[in-house]
């Protein structure tokens, strides 16, 4: 109940705001209740997919700099500049979870292609942490980029990543490795294929020390080992099959070959679930890449076919056409061995997501006609063919990377506090994957991408970017 006021009071305490307001220059001054400052951009009557597990709503984006600082009703006024979305869904910007950032171009082609933020999965160090951090600075433009310098094996494998894997002869190499990329500041560490056990076993420990995850691409160290010891990522799905062998001895491909053909073929399905049991205790993703294994189920001729091939640098361009010239013979003599391999691993990817696993979007670009960019669209669209939903699929490249990133208070949802990292598309992703691909206008830290002038640019290239 109200207590009434007596007229003494009531002139009691209008003198008192009568003072107090001839104090201030006859202005009263209430605190904390400063003029809203305008948005640099309001996004109005978008239908935003906040990939939280809400349902579609109809609302306004509030930008100010880089990040959301209003979701709800905005009158265009009080913005600076504002973007019509009626009839446009509101997704956040793509991660691609495995990538080799080879060139410069590659900051185009991603953004174009409404990749905000890529976990480089091995590369030069001075390059890749000098463009990581010249993008982090905005002194380059490009998608935020999350990097684990060099690979850590134990040989060189004879392909392109020999030329950014770091050797070490024993485990106290090994840490000592770890210590010095921990002072360089990466964001990752990545194993690679033949690292033997006590090598494995040390890289995980020395990281966990230094708070920096694990990645690993495995073979000789299968996938229960690794999660075992405390990996954070599996790689293109290997070691998975590893993990699964029979009691049925077979000859796998020579250790040379980054990823086998021939595993998949002898696993004990009976062993799916409690292998699985086992990743989602240790909270273990895993790195799908089916862009990877269609490759290797699909005919030359069709892979030629891809229009998106022509944005890429010139030196990228030649040397696939090399590859599929030489390499494509040898692949195809395993066609059958592939198309068993995909679907049993799909199968697996599956079931590890329907007993609550988490899959990461990841194309390992720019492997031969996986061109960056457009390849993380088609791996959602294969995700989707092996049987995710559309929105098992978003979350793959969205929601899931920011956690699996440590990154889950500024990426991965469209939230009030998050970065304005954002894709307008011109039809809705939940009814067809594909509408991924029918990108209106991109946003990356609440600055509008201009993707007419980043294809131009692309398509007009007369030769290869300098790094």
């Amino acid at each position: 109940m109200i207590k009434p006021i007596t007229r003494k009071e009531f002139i009691k305490k209008s003198t008192q705001i009568i003072t107090a307001a001839s104090l201030f220059g006859g202005k009263i001054l209430l605190s904390g209740c400063k003029p809203q400052e305008p948005f640099d951009l309001v996004i109005k009557n978008g239908r935003i997919i906040d990939m939280t597990g809400n349902e579609i709503f109809t609302a306004d984006i509030g930008i100010s700099g880089p990040s959301i600082t209003q979701i709800g009703n905005i009158p265009e006024s009080k913005g600076k500049s504002h973007i019509d979305a009626r009839e446009k869904h509101i997704i956040p910007g793509l991660t691609d979870m495995h990538v080799h950032f080879q060139d410069r171009a590659f900051c185009k082609l991603f953004l174009l292609n409404g990749v905000t933020q890529v976990r480089d999965m091995g590369n030069h160090p001075d390059f890749i942490l000098s463009l990581r951090d010249e993008i982090n600075s905005q002194a380059s433009q490009g998608p935020t980029i999350f990097a684990s310098g060099p690979l850590i094996n134990n040989r060189k494998i004879p392909f392109g990543a020999s030329a950014y894997t770091h050797v070490v002869r024993n485990p106290a190499q090994a840490r000592r490795l770890v210590a010095q990329l921990a002072e360089r500041k990466v964001d990752w560490i990545k194993i690679y294929m033949t690292l033997p056990r006590d090598m494995v076993s040390s890289v995980i420990d020395e990281a966990q020390k230094h708070n920096i995850p694990v990645a690993g691409h495995l073979r000789r160290v299968n996938a229960r080992l690794a999660a075992q010891w405390g990996i954070r990522t599996i790689e293109h799905a290997t070691g998975i099959a590893e993990s699964l062998l029979g009691e049925d001895v077979f000859r796998d491909v020579p250790p040379t070959r980054t990823i086998s053909p021939e595993a998949w073929l002898h696993v004990d399905r009976t062993k799916y679930e409690s292998l699985i049991d086992l990743f989602i205790e240790k909270n273990i993703y895993i790195t799908a890449n089916l862009t990877l294994y269609q490759k290797f189920v699909s005919s030359p001729e069709e892979l030629q076919r891809n229009p998106n091939v022509r944005l890429m640098p010139k030196k990228f361009q030649r040397r696939w056409e090399t590859y599929a010239s030489n390499r494509f013979q040898k692949v195809t003599k395993e066609r059958e061995s592939w198309e068993i391999t995909k679907k049993r691993l799909e199968e697996f990817l599956l079931l590890f997501k329907e007993r609550g696993g988490k899959v990461l979007a990841g194309t390992d670009t720019p492997w031969p006609y996986l061109v960056p960019g457009f390849s993380l669209h088609k791996e959602l669209e294969l995700l989707v063919r092996a049987g995710f939903s559309p929105t098992e699929a978003l979350l793959t490249a969205t929601q899931y990377p920011a956690e699996a990133l440590n990154q889950k208070k500024k990426l991965g949802t469209v939230e009030k506090g998050k970065a304005a990292n954002l894709i307008l598309l011109k039809s809705n992703p939940l009814d067809d994957i594909r509408n991924t691909q029918k990108i209106d206008t991109v946003i990356k830290r609440g600055k509008v991408i201009h993707r007419e002038k980043l294809y131009n640019q692309l398509l007009n290239q007369s030769g290869p970017s300098k790094e």
